[in-house]
């Protein structure tokens, strides 16, 4: 079973928790004891080097019993003296303490010779630390035993480990209702956005999430939940435009040809009768046809998991291809066209049947749109390693409110233009695809009752086939 993400985070975070203050309660208690304990080994070894200097004045003067006296004195003086004892080479005591005596301490058989030796005896309710080191004074080798009650020490220790040791499941409990606490209260703003996702159904697309201003990753995410619905709006409108556009569009002609064939049906009539009628038909299925093909082409054009084969293609030829298909249009309107190669062999990585198609849109139209009498030239050439094809009528022109919205689908900027002579509003549509599909940038300059220039570029240019497959791009000057 998933927990929820403020429960995942509150034991993340008791987990961090509890291992940072495990650790750093070790660490404390540790350093404390060790602290106390080189603490007490160094005032050990200060009192061994004093009983040291100490044996030195005294052993070569008194007589035994005078020692006895004098450790006794000094014992009794210094700190923690109560604790000595000391033992010549022969096993015999030059000095012992009572409290020596009481806890029984006993030399150790080996002692080594370059370094004090450190112990530690429990006596019963005391806990001593013990230093044990050889001395020689005139000759003759003692051994020198001081002692020091950690009992206190100890305690003070035990004291402060229970004391971590209570302390720190209260502070963990604090730190998790805390943690809990917090976030939740980080979750608010999450917690806001799902709730505004889930109240955006079909109908309120335009709606957007509110973007808390605290430049992290809520924002962030706010942000590009807003971009992902505007996208998603932006293509809703489009798909519902395209399917009422359609629609009308498709209703005109089966509308036609229904009424046609219903008239033609009522009464006999004569042979010529009927093949007007089968004529007009015909047409309109042709027209129909050619309609469904350019929606099939837009609807490939809105997937993005069909994308054109691309392959070497020679510019210019595809370029002629679509001239030769454009010169019986233009000669039955009695309109002049040209066409000027500047630069042959040129190549680009491209489909050819898609590259014709995008001429020929533009041939036709600048033809459909210019009057008879008019003319319309059409040139490609390569400048600063981009070829260029741009083709001038002298027709109707654009009107300015017109021009930002001549690439939409089903948009046409002659409105007084009839059905079979303006056609659909899509040829530009798919023209712009087809060169977007291309890497290719395709630009209009219009003015109205002036005619109208287009203008493709296509960067990624080449000499030739082979530099294509290669992958190398000739750069023209």
């Amino acid at each position: 079973m998933r927990m929820p993400i403020r429960m995942r985070l509150t034991a993340w975070y008791l987990a961090v928790l509890c291992f940072c203050l495990a650790t750093l309660g070790s660490v404390i208690f540790v350093g404390a004891r060790q602290s106390v304990t080189n603490i007490i080994d160094t005032d050990l070894r200060a009192r061994l080097a004093a009983t040291r200097s100490f044996m030195a004045q005294q052993i070569p003067n008194d007589s035994p019993q005078g020692l006895q006296d004098e450790f006794q004195e000094y014992s009794a003086n210094q700190p923690g003296g109560a604790l000595l004892q000391i033992q010549d080479e022969s096993g015999g005591w030059v000095f012992q303490s009572s409290s020596m005596q009481r806890y029984g301490i006993a030399i150790p058989q080996s002692i080594p010779g370059e370094s004090s030796q450190f112990s530690t005896s429990v006596k019963g309710d005391h806990l001593l630390r013990i230093i044990t080191d050889r001395a020689t004074v005139k000759g003759k080798s003692y051994v020198i035993q001081l002692a020091t009650d950690t009992t206190n020490f100890t305690l003070v220790l035990q004291r402060f480990k229970w004391l971590l040791l209570i302390s720190t499941p209260l502070a963990i409990g604090l730190a998790l209702a805390g943690g809990y606490w917090l976030s939740s209260r980080a979750l608010i703003p999450v917690r806001r956005v799902t709730e505004t996702a889930r109240s955006i159904g079909g109908e309120e697309l335009s709606q957007r999430l509110q973007v808390p201003q605290t430049a992290d990753e809520l924002q962030f995410l706010a942000e590009t939940l807003n971009a992902m619905l505007a996208r998603i709006e932006n293509s809703f409108k489009r798909m519902t435009q395209f399917t009422a556009d359609a629609s009308h569009e498709l209703r005109t002609p089966v509308a036609i040809m229904r009424t046609t064939a219903e008239i033609a049906l009522r009464q006999k009539r004569d042979e010529g009768a009927y093949q007007k009628a089968l004529q007009e038909v015909l047409e309109e299925a042709e027209r129909t046809s050619s309609l469904i093909d350019d929606l099939l082409t837009l609807a490939r054009a809105d997937s993005a998991a069909q994308q054109l084969a691309l392959s070497p293609t020679d510019v210019p030829e595809v370029i002629e291809a679509a001239f030769s298909k454009t010169k019986f249009l233009a000669a039955e309107k009695s309109v002049a066209i040209s066409l000027n190669i500047a630069r042959r062999d040129v190549w680009i990585e491209g489909n050819q049947e898609a590259l014709i198609r995008l001429f020929l849109v533009l041939f036709d139209n600048a033809v459909k749109y210019t009057p008879a009498g008019g003319k319309v030239s059409a040139v490609f050439e390569v400048m600063g390693g981009v070829s260029v094809f741009r083709i001038q009528d002298s027709g109707i022109g654009i009107p300015p409110q017109d021009l930002p919205h001549i690439f939409e689908r089903f948009y046409r900027a002659d409105k007084t233009r009839t059905r079979k002579d303006g056609g659909f509003g899509l040829g530009l549509a798919i023209a712009k695809w087809i060169a977007d599909a291309h890497e290719a940038h395709i630009d209009v300059e219009s003015i109205s009752g002036h005619g109208s220039i287009f203008t493709v570029r296509f960067p990624r240019t080449s000499l030739g086939p082979a530099q294509l497959a290669s992958g190398r791009v000739t750069v023209f000057q």
